[in-house]
């Protein structure tokens, strides 16, 4: 082997065992430290990568609270507990006007002559007395309703609190009188009036009874009529309950809520 080849060799060895006894110093010294000092180290390290790692969504504030501003903090604190604050609010006030139907009343016709006499004696669950009223009574459990049953088969239902438990009620009265072996047929349901309550806040009907379509007697009644709704007939309280009668549809009930809740906000009692 010539000296250059030699020279090359042991240049290589040196920068080697060189790089690997630093590595060794540097493992060694850092054993050496306190728990303390490999803390500071750590933190040292990871600092610069979390900051660089932190990203600001467009559109979102980012706070710093390591910051020495005592007032960054707080006030970006107030300003997000101001938000659900008004959600709530708003939330609430929807709430305080929306209806709760406690009573359906519904008629369906079953195509065909009924023999009441009959129905009552094999039926469960009926009432009839032609002497007091002609039409038949019959009740069911679920859903708990009660149908008037004449003998022309016309059928009145009521007592239902959703429009589907009315068909479904009217549907299983239907099936009933068929079982007893009539041709019955299910035509021309309808829903002929709902009824509602709905709890708002508390009125001075004193003054609501100065404004239109308003009748108020407090000798005779404690509830005020107001009938400036077509088709729909709200019965006021001093308490801010609402009585709705006459509404088809549930449409009709919140468009009737909408027109009163302004001419209601006039007369708020504080």
């Amino acid at each position: 082997m010539n000296e250059s080849a030699l020279e090359r060799y042991f240049d290589h060895f040196i920068e080697n065992h060189s790089s690997r006894k630093e590595e060794k110093e540097v493992n060694e010294e850092f054993f050496h430290l306190l728990p303390d000092e490999i803390l500071a180290l750590n933190k040292d390290d990871t600092g610069n990568a979390e900051n660089e790692s932190r990203t600001v969504l467009p559109g979102s504030s980012s706070v710093d609270y390591n910051s020495q501003n005592p007032t960054a903090g707080a006030s970006s604190t107030s300003a997000q507990e101001d938000r659900p604050t008004t959600l709530v609010t708003s939330v609430t006030q929807q709430q305080q006007f929306l209806p709760q139907i406690q009573n359906i009343i519904c008629t369906v016709n079953l195509g065909c002559q009924l023999d009441l006499d009959l129905i009552a004696r094999k039926a469960w669950n009926v009432e009839y007395n032609p002497k007091v009223y002609k039409a038949l009574t019959m009740r069911l459990r679920k859903p708990r309703t009660t149908a008037m049953i004449y003998k022309s088969g016309n059928l009145v239902c009521l007592g239902a609190k959703s429009v589907a438990q009315a068909r479904l009620a009217a549907r299983r009265f239907s099936r009933i009188v068929q079982k007893l072996g009539f041709p019955v047929r299910f035509l021309n349901f309808k829903i002929q009036n709902m009824m509602a309550s709905c709890d708002t806040f508390t009125v001075s009907l004193e003054q609501l009874a100065l404004q239109e379509h308003c009748s108020y007697e407090a000798e005779l009644f404690p509830g005020l009529f107001y009938t400036g709704i077509p088709n729909v007939s709200i019965v006021i309280f001093a308490t801010g309950k609402l009585s709705l009668v006459g509404a088809t549809t549930e449409a009709q009930m919140y468009e009737a809520l909408g027109i009163i809740r302004p001419i209601l906000s006039r007369v708020r009692r504080q």
